[in-house]
């Protein structure tokens, strides 16, 4: 394999690593929102927020993700904090 690709790769690695940490990071918040909502008997879908937090990333994103590949992702990231938080009622 090419040393330059193998380079590429590990700094991907390091990336996904830190990706992962984050991701975990806001799962632990995700379950404190979700007891949360739990005890005040608030439903775990809130397509309000879901579109607010789209719209301020959305501003934020440079050229490098498109919307539509920004949309994915997140849509990924709140069907698995929805799934983990209904896992807790």
């Amino acid at each position: 394999m090419d040393k330059r690709i193998l380079k590429l790769r590990e700094e991907l690695n390091d990336i996904d690593e830190k990706i992962l940490k984050l991701l975990e990071e806001r799962m632990d918040i995700v379950r404190e929102v979700g007891h949360i909502k739990s005890e005040l008997d608030i439903p775990i879908e809130d397509k309000a927020r879901e579109k607010e937090i789209i719209d301020r990333l959305s501003e934020h994103a440079g050229k490098r993700l498109t919307e539509n590949q920004l949309i994915r992702i997140f849509r990924a990231v709140f069907k698995s904090s929805k799934l983990e938080q209904k896992k807790l009622d």
